[in-house]
């Protein structure tokens, strides 16, 4: 059976679509952990109210204490002997977890990676993983630079795109991370199996608007040293799986710290000056890393842009590149 646990916050206007995706699974054998994590909206009720309707939904009821520990919850309380996370503002193909079973089987693996839509600004992003099988301890030279892209392409980040063994996961989400929870749960696990299949098949609708953009005044404090704590646990992950990094763990802090910038233009709550506030200290955070960790072999245009006066301390010119890439995804957004 695989268990699915469904961390529940603030999510009244998504949970039911979520929800539905879930019990119109061709894979039959499962059930649906709702781990209700105090929310301040209507969520908790509307949890209760689908549990009462289909008894393949469980509610676990507990006080607000985040996302990993609502995770964590449901790796305890699940009674399958598969495990998977979805978001509750997300939804699933209704063939996802046959897919993801499927391939574990075939394969005999412990772990599937698999690809996702990711529909950003009224977009539909199709983003799929190179398919293969990967023996942790007996990767071949070119599976290593496929790791590599796994990695670099953010296939290592998420626990939605996953299937995993509820018998295999000796280490929980840590607690005390506010970002990049996922990353650290997926290497420690990934470093505790034998084999790993990638599915090459989107099995989740991630969302993100304008609000996905956003992050919260404490997430941003706690930003430029939760990426530095990353990139040490990750040089590490590609030591211990014998793996050359390429100085990637640093090419990836740079593109989180763009992608951050980048947010800044939707993002209502600051103003300019504090918006160039905060440039300057992704500025200034830039300098501790080492080269070639900060010439990044970028490939989208607008991070190649932005990066060029980035590096060289230009905030002025920054912010303003950050507020005309808002203005032009929101053009787009309106026009379809």
């Amino acid at each position: 059976m695989i268990s699915v646990i469904v961390p529940v916050y603030k999510s009244e206007k998504t949970l039911e679509k979520c929800v539905t995706s879930l019990l119109n699974q061709t894979e039959e054998d499962f059930e649906i952990l709702l781990i209700v994590d105090g929310p301040p909206d209507g969520s908790g009720i509307l949890s209760d109210r689908l549990a009462e309707k289909d008894s393949r939904i469980r509610v676990i009821n507990q006080v607000n204490q985040g996302v990993s520990k609502a995770r964590n919850r449901g790796i305890a309380e699940a009674r399958g002997e598969y495990i998977r996370f979805v978001d509750s503002d997300d939804y699933v193909d209704e063939d996802s977890n046959e897919k993801l079973l499927a391939m574990l089987k075939k394969q005999d693996a412990d772990m599937v990676i698999a690809g996702y839509r990711h529909l950003y600004f009224g977009r539909d992003i199709l983003k799929l993983p190179k398919e293969g099988n990967y023996e942790t301890d007996k990767l071949t030279g070119s599976q290593k630079e496929e790791w590599r892209q796994l990695y670099l392409q953010g296939f290592l980040n998420m626990p939605w795109n996953k299937l995993y063994k509820k018998e295999v996961i000796k280490e929980c989400f840590p607690t005390d991370l506010n970002l990049g929870e996922d990353l650290l749960f997926n290497q420690a696990y990934i470093l505790n199996v034998k084999k790993i299949a990638v599915l090459s098949h989107p099995v989740c609708n991630y969302i993100q608007d304008e609000r996905g953009t956003t992050l919260s005044t404490k997430k941003r404090m706690d930003k430029i040293p939760i990426a530095f704590r990353l990139y040490e646990e990750t040089t590490k992950f590609f030591k211990e799986l014998q793996i050359e990094d390429g100085n990637m763990p640093a090419t990836k802090v740079v593109m989180e710290f763009l992608d951050d910038l980048e947010g800044l233009a939707f993002d209502s709550s600051m103003g300019g000056k504090e918006k160039k506030k905060v440039i300057r200290q992704y500025e200034e955070a830039l300098k501790r890393l080492k080269e070639p960790g900060s010439r990044p072999a970028l490939k989208q245009l607008d991070y190649k842009i932005i990066f060029f006066f980035y590096k060289r301390g230009c905030t002025g010119m920054v912010y303003f590149l950050v507020q005309i890439r808002g203005l032009i995804v929101r053009i787009l957004k309106k026009r379809g």
